[in-house]
């Protein structure tokens, strides 16, 4: 059974269908995530107090940012399946669904995080200096919500069309302005004052903007899918109904999952400052890691998804199970290289010691829980989705935290009052566990596969020539 496995993970027509894919959004979410590291590195010369408050202040632009992810994540449901079939009408209509979503929320809580930045503050701390140097992070932080979820709604396009280099470059132009402004803004380079953290909100603020612009410019040169006519986007009547029925457990399953993560995270950020700093820095380093997952994630997403939409569910299973055996296999050598190069990376910021030394033990943690932490991410992103089932990521999530994680964390923090490390250890051990009871057998039973359409015997076939999985049959 190994050997079969190892045999079908080293499969050549596999990496020639995955490695275009996973590659260039894995690049993307690097990209992306150095917007966080570089923040955190600035930010951090200013000390202990400043990277804490960033980093708690950065759960409001995580929150929007997962409601807009769950919104996208549904739609690459039907636009994977969509670009299988060949139906042009079927993306349109979904990507003006995301739309009509993705603006409005932009916009609430660009509005809502700007006019009340205090309150937001408070839900995660009652230390008066880190609520103020927050309060100056998200007076500019906010106006990047409304750009944020454009660009993902956009990305998730290009991506599901296999269309994956664009929003690569756009990402590394944006993250290159994003560490000249915050050089420039932080410090005060060039003859400008130097604003401190109010100067990493800018520098967010206006990089964030220049993402989904410059997405849009290419898009138009180029007269892709994300430039169509509105009439076409919008003609959402008879389609309504069909997309919120997959859509909305996503949806729910993102808002459920990121409003545990919010509340364990009011639990840890009353555990001390410098432990908090520490938290930051390794969930900083942490999404280096986690970039590789995303590609991989969106690779399974986008081929699973494909052959499903073209009908070809045996080569999706095939697909599935390669990556189901990837999967830890990368978060075994990711663990390895984090854990041997823990005293560098710690060393790039400028923490307290006990800031340090509880950064690096949280590093070694993490890499040995780096091995099984993402196989549920894979599964129910990745695949389950791809598959057309996106119930039972809800009901994974909120079973694992509601019953499990969160109730973890309040009873150790709060009640119990053990140390950080100890709390940290306990809430990824009732993350894992729990979900990889749930998802594994899940898995091995193949009834996440549920097409979005049935399609006639020559549709099919012409859908797997057009997508060029013939050459996989």
């Amino acid at each position: 059974m190994l050997k079969k496995r190892l045999a079908d993970l080293f499969d050549r027509g596999f990496w020639a269908a995955a490695l275009p894919l996973a590659l260039p959004i894995a690049m993307q979410n690097l990209l992306m995530t150095s917007f966080r590291l570089i923040d955190t590195l600035m930010v951090g010369r200013l000390g202990d107090v400043s990277i804490a408050a960033v980093g708690l202040a950065g759960w409001a632009s995580f929150f929007v940012e997962l409601l807009a992810f769950g919104m996208a994540s549904g739609a690459a449901v039907f636009v994977a399946q969509y670009h299988g079939a060949n139906n042009q009408k079927g993306m349109l209509q979904t990507y003006g669904m995301m739309l009509s979503f993705m603006v409005p929320l932009g916009l609430i809580f660009t509005l809502g995080v700007g006019l009340f930045p205090a309150a937001v503050m408070r839900l995660f701390t009652e230390d008066a200096a880190l609520i103020s140097e927050g309060v100056k992070y998200l007076h500019y932080a906010c106006i990047s919500y409304l750009s944020l979820t454009i660009n993902l709604a956009l990305s998730t396009m290009l991506r599901c069309t296999e269309q994956v280099k664009i929003p690569m470059w756009t990402s590394g132009i944006a993250a290159a302005l994003n560490a000249i402004l915050n050089y420039t803004f932080i410090f005060g380079a060039f003859g400008l004052p130097a604003m401190g953290v109010a100067g990493a909100g800018l520098a967010t603020a206006i990089s964030s903007l220049a993402n989904p612009v410059l997405m849009l410019i290419i898009s138009a040169i180029r007269k892709n899918i994300v430039i169509s006519p509105l009439r076409q986007m919008f003609a959402l009547k008879g389609f309504f109904r069909l997309f919120w029925s997959r859509a909305l457990p996503v949806l729910l399953n993102e808002l459920f999952w990121s409003i545990a993560i919010i509340v364990v995270n009011m639990v840890l950020g009353r555990m001390g400052t410098d432990n908090y700093a520490a938290l930051t820095v390794e969930r900083t380093i942490e999404g280096l890691v986690f970039v590789f997952f995303v590609g991989l994630c969106n690779a399974c997403n986008i081929l699973v998804g494909k052959l499903i939409g073209a009908g070809d569910q045996e080569n999706a299973k095939a697909y599935s199970r390669r990556f189901m055996v990837l999967t830890p296999t990368i978060g075994f050598i990711m663990g390895l290289v984090i854990v041997s190069l823990r005293y560098p990376l710690i060393g790039l910021f400028d923490l307290s010691e006990s800031a340090k030394y509880t950064a690096r033990v949280l590093l070694v943690i993490f890499s040995i829980d780096a091995v099984v932490r993402y196989i549920p991410y894979v599964e129910v992103v990745g695949i389950f989705r791809a598959g057309g089932d996106t119930r039972i990521g809800l009901i994974t999530d909120v079973v694992c935290h509601y019953l499990f994680v969160v109730p973890a964390v309040v009873l150790c923090g709060l009640v119990f009052k053990l140390s950080f490390i100890q709390t940290y250890i306990v809430m990824l051990a009732a993350d894992d566990i729990s979900k990889l009871i749930i998802t594994i057998p899940y898995y091995r039973s193949m009834r996440w596969i549920k097409p979005i359409q049935q399609q006639e015997p020559e549709r099919r076939e012409e859908a797997l020539i057009e997508s060029g999985n013939e050459t996989v049959l």
